[in-house]
C-alpha cells in the first residue's frame, strides 16, 4: 500500500472511532434518562395505588346503606334519612344547585319557594294561623315620624323669658354716689386711689376664697385686717354705699351670675367674648390693682401701670357693674302656657291597629322534606320568611295580608354551576385545600319539629369528622395505573434494548476498525523506517 493511501485510510479509520465514541456517549446518556424515567414511572404507579376517594354514605327506606362518589349534589339533595349539609365558600356564602338558585331567585316568600318543590297543600285545606299585620308596621312608622316632628316643635321654656335693661339702677346709682370711705367717689377723688380700690372691690365680694381667672393666684375675702382683703364695716368701720352694708350686700346677690359685656354698645363691649363673669372680673381687677400697690405704693395719674388699672376700674364699673345691677329678666307665663296648649291639640293620635291578623295558609304536605328546603331558604334568605323589599313589588297591593320582611339577604348564597356540582373531583380538592367548608343542620330539640329558625342552626363542622364521608382505595385508579405503568416499563424495556443492541454493534464495529488502524500504522511506520535506511 502506498504512503499517501495508507496515510488517507489511518485518517478515514480515526474520524470513524471518533464518531462511534460519540454516539456511544450519547446512548449512555439515554440509558440514564430511561432509569430515570424508570423511577418516575414507579413513583406514579405508588401514588395511584395509595390514592383514596372520598365516599358518601345514605341510607334507604329500608336503612340499607349504599355508597357513592362525594359530589355537592349528593349532600344538597335531599333525601329520606339524609343529614343535610351545605358547601360554603370564604365569604361565607351558601353554594346552592343551578336549580335551587333559581327556584329561590323566583320567589319572593318562603311559601313560593316550597311550592315549586311540590311541598305545599291546596288552600281549600289550608290552617288559620296569625300572622303579623302588614298595615301595623306601616301605620306605626307614620305615627312615630309624625310624633318625633310634633315633639321636636315643643316650645322651650328658656325661649320665654324676656331681658329688659333700664337706664337707671338704685343699686347702682347708690354706689357710685357713695362718699364715705371705701366708695367709688373715694377711688375717683383721693390721691391713693389704688388703696381705696382694692377697698371698693372688696366690698363686692362675699366674704371667702377666690381664685384668679388664670388659676395662678389665690387669695380670701375675711372679716377682720388680718387678711390682705377684708371688709372694713364687717370690723366696726362706717364702709359700705354710704355707710350701709346691707345695700352691698344687694350688689353682690345681684352680680352673682351676671357676665360681663353687659347691654352697652360701646366698642369695648361688643368685642368683648361675654363668658368671664362680674364677680370674677372684680376678683382679677382686686389682685392686680393691689399687687401693684404693694410693690409701687401710692402712684399718680400719668403713670402706665397706675392708667391701666384705673381704666379697667372704670369699665368694670360704667358698663359690667352698670348693667350686671340694671338687667332684669322675666318669664313670659301666659305666652308659654298658650303655645304649649297649641302645641299639645297637635299631637298625633296613636294608630288603632291589630298587630296581628287571620290567614289560612297552605300546609306542607311532607313535613321531613319540607323542613329540608325551609332550613336551605332561611340559610340563604335570612330569618324572614320574606325576602327584603317585597312589599315594594307591584303585586303585593294594599289588602295583601303577608308580613312585613325585616330580611337580610344580601349575598348569602352563590350559584355553582351544576359541572362543578356533580364533579367528585373537584369537590375533593376543593376540601382538601380549604377552599371550601362544610356546614351541617342540627336541630336543638330532635324530638320537635323545627320551623327552620328557633330550633335549627347552621353549624361549621370539618368534613374528615363526619360520619357519612368516608375515603377508600381507588380502585379504578389502582387498576388503570397498573395498566399503564405495565405499558410504559414495556416501553422502556424495549428502548433499553435497542440501545443495547446498538452498543453492541459500535462496540464490534470499533474493534474492528482498532485492529485495521494498528495495522496501518504498523505498515506505515516500517516504510518510513525503510526509506530512512536506504538513504542513509
Amino acid at each position: 500500500m502506498g504512503m499517501a493511501a495508507g496515510q488517507a485510510r489511518l485518517l478515514s479509520i480515526t474520524a470513524r472511532l471518533n464518531h462511534n465514541e460519540l454516539r456511544t456517549m450519547h446512548i449512555s446518556n439515554a440509558k440514564i434518562r430511561l432509569a430515570d424515567q424508570t423511577e418516575k414511572v414507579g413513583e406514579e404507579y405508588i401514588n395511584a395505588l395509595n390514592e383514596t376517594q372520598l365516599m358518601y354514605s345514605t341510607y334507604d327506606a329500608n336503612g340499607n346503606i349504599s355508597y357513592q362518589r362525594l359530589t355537592g349534589y349528593a349532600l344538597s339533595t335531599y333525601g329520606p334519612l339524609k343529614n343535610q349539609y351545605g358547601l360554603v365558600n370564604a365569604a361565607g356564602q351558601i353554594l346552592v344547585s343551578e336549580l335551587d338558585g333559581k327556584n329561590f331567585e323566583e320567589s319572593d316568600n318562603l311559601e313560593e319557594f316550597l311550592d315549586k318543590y311540590g311541598l305545599l297543600g291546596s288552600l281549600d285545606e289550608g290552617k288559620v294561623v296569625q300572622v303579623k299585620n302588614p298595615a301595623y308596621d306601616v301605620e306605626w312608622d307614620e305615627y312615630n315620624a309624625k310624633y318625633q316632628e310634633w315633639k321636636a316643635k315643643e316650645p322651650n321654656p328658656d325661649d320665654y323669658w324676656e331681658t329688659t335693661v333700664s337706664t337707671s339702677s338704685d343699686l347702682y346709682e347708690k354706689f357710685v354716689s357713695g362718699t364715705d370711705s371705701g366708695c367709688w367717689s373715694s377711688v375717683m377723688n383721693d390721691s391713693d386711689g389704688l388703696f381705696h380700690l382694692g377697698d371698693v372691690l372688696s366690698h363686692l365680694l362675699d366674704i371667702g376664697e377666690y381664685t384668679t381667672s388664670d388659676g395662678q393666684h389665690t387669695f380670701t375675702i375675711s372679716d377682720g385686717p388680718s387678711q390682705p382683703f377684708y371688709h372694713w364695716w364687717t370690723t366696726g368701720g362706717s364702709g359700705g354705699v354710704n355707710g350701709n352694708a346691707q345695700t352691698m350686700a344687694e350688689i353682690r346677690a345681684e352680680l352673682a351670675g351676671k357676665n360681663c359685656c353687659g347691654q352697652s354698645e360701646n366698642e369695648y363691649h361688643q368685642n368683648c367674648d361675654g363668658t368671664m363673669s362680674v364677680t370674677q372680673k372684680v376678683v382679677d381687677l382686686l389682685w392686680d390693682s393691689q399687687e401693684l400697690y404693694n410693690s409701687k405704693g401710692a402712684l399718680a395719674p400719668g403713670d402706665p401701670e397706675y392708667d391701666a388699672i384705673m381704666d379697667r376700674a372704670k369699665h368694670l364699673v360704667f358698663y359690667d357693674l352698670k348693667f350686671g345691677l340694671s338687667e332684669k329678666r322675666e318669664f313670659k307665663q301666659e305666652e308659654y302656657d298658650g303655645d304649649v296648649a297649641a302645641w299639645e291639640a297637635q299631637k298625633p293620635n296613636q294608630p288603632e291597629v291589630e298587630p296581628y291578623i287571620s290567614k289560612k295558609v297552605r300546609q306542607i304536605e311532607d313535613s321531613d322534606r319540607g323542613q329540608w328546603y325551609v332550613n336551605l331558604w332561611h340559610r340563604m334568605n335570612g330569618e324572614s320568611d320574606y325576602k327584603s323589599g317585597y312589599m315594594n313589588l307591584d303585586k303585593y297591593d294594599e289588602n295583601f295580608d303577608g308580613w312585613i320582611s325585616d330580611s337580610k339577604v344580601n349575598e348569602n348564597y352563590a350559584i355553582l354551576e351544576d359541572g362543578l356540582m356533580n364533579s367528585p373531583e373537584w369537590l375533593q380538592f376543593a376540601l382538601e385545600h380549604g377552599v371550601i367548608t362544610l356546614e351541617k343542620v342540627e336541630f336543638s330539640s330532635p324530638d320537635i319539629e323545627g320551623d327552620g329558625l328557633t330550633d335549627v342552626q347552621w353549624v361549621s363542622t370539618i368534613y374528615t369528622s363526619i360520619g357519612d364521608i368516608t375515603e377508600q382505595k381507588d380502585e379504578t385508579a389502582a387498576t388503570k395505573a397498573e395498566v399503564r405503568y405495565e405499558q410504559q416499563m414495556r416501553e422502556i424495556q424495549a428502548k433499553d434494548k435497542e440501545y443495547d443492541n446498538q452498543m453492541k454493534l459500535l462496540d464490534t464495529e470499533h474493534n474492528a476498525l482498532q485492529t485495521e488502524f494498528d495495522s496501518i500504522k504498523g505498515t506505515i511506520e516500517k516504510n518510513v523506517e525503510r526509506t530512512f535506511k536506504a538513504f542513509s
